[in-house]
């Protein structure tokens, strides 16, 4: 016979505590429900307790969000609005477009890095590289003007009319026309000018423009130079002061040239080359040299201009001319 003092304990075991896991009664021979029915009738005899079933309490675990396969999983509510793959169709393109936006930023990234490894090694090219290619062809040019003028000249044809100042023989495009010394820049200073203008022919030292006066004569004797890149020959133009000497030694004499001013011009002043500097159509009476490059530095937007006038031509049988003696 069973105490009724064990009936309500076997019903609170079945119900469970307020708001707690369910328990479900399930025969189990020594299971701590069955120790916590004991416990609940402790006024049963014995009799009783061994004839009353031993019930063990299961106890079932409250559901557990985001768990797959739960309430809270992927299938359930919580798992549609947490984040889960099934229950959110949209994260997956977003994943994607997230994917994407980071390649494509990668990618990016290292065109601008390849980018500026190129622009870095055009500059080094062009600021460095340049000058060791010019230095050598200064070098060649240099060589072959002085085996030039070291051979013998050819006699001139005996004419009744007075005795003109020697000219300059005419010049093939490229070749070395004259030696350029300026005190100023050193007395390493000696770039040879060579005929013409060309993109080439600057890459080979400073150009004389062809159609303007050669070195002493009557007219404008005009050169153009580069100022930073192939040995950057006019690179200290602008540091020329009114009065310093400029010699352009030829194959027999020194023509010593001073400073008489400079300015800064647009590149389409082209009448700064003109027999009489900005006096285009006008006799020349004095020979001038002028000396042009790009201006400021790094930039062709102007052109800086040097005008000199001749003041004294020397022999080289006399020697070097005063102002390479420092006088």
């Amino acid at each position: 016979m069973t105490d009724a003092s064990s009936a309500p304990a076997a019903k609170d075991e079945e119900e469970g505590p307020a708001g707690g896991p369910s328990r479900v009664g399930i025969p189990a021979p020594g299971g701590p429900a069955g120790s916590a029915a004991a416990r609940a009738a402790p006024t049963a005899d014995a009799d009783a307790d061994a004839d009353a079933p031993t019930v063990l309490a299961l106890v079932v675990p409250a559901p557990v969000r985001g768990v797959s396969g739960g309430p809270g999983g992927p299938e359930g509510d919580a798992g549609a609005g947490a984040g889960g793959k099934e229950g959110m169709p949209g994260a997956g393109l977003g994943g994607r477009r997230r994917l994407l936006a980071g390649r494509l930023a990668r990618g990016l990234g290292e065109l601008l890095i390849t980018a500026g490894v190129l622009v870095a090694l055009f500059l080094a090219y062009q600021l460095w590289v340049t000058d060791l290619f010019a230095a050598r062809t200064q070098d060649h040019l240099h060589h072959q003007l002085v085996e030039q003028w070291n051979r013998p000249p050819v006699p001139p044809r005996p004419t009744s009319a007075a005795p003109a100042r020697p000219a300059v023989p005419p010049v093939p495009l490229g070749d070395g026309v004259a030696i350029l010394r300026v005190p100023r820049f050193g007395r390493d200073y000696a770039p040879v000018v060579v005929q013409g203008v060309s993109a080439a022919d600057l890459r080979r030292g400073p150009g004389h423009i062809p159609g303007t006066a050669m070195p002493g004569q009557l007219g404008n004797f005009v050169v153009s130079g580069h100022r930073t890149t192939y040995g950057k020959p006019f690179n200290r133009l602008d540091e020329l002061k009114v009065g310093d000497p400029l010699v352009v030694e030829v194959q027999d004499r020194y023509y010593t040239y001073r400073v008489t001013g400079s300015e800064v011009v647009l590149p389409n002043r082209v009448d700064v080359t003109d027999p009489v500097p900005k006096h285009p159509g006008v006799a020349p009476t004095r020979e001038l040299i002028t000396l042009t490059t790009c201006h400021p530095r790094f930039s062709a937007s102007h052109r800086l201009i040097v005008y000199g006038e001749l003041v004294d031509t020397m022999s080289k049988s006399a020697g070097l001319p005063p102002a390479l003696r420092g006088e």
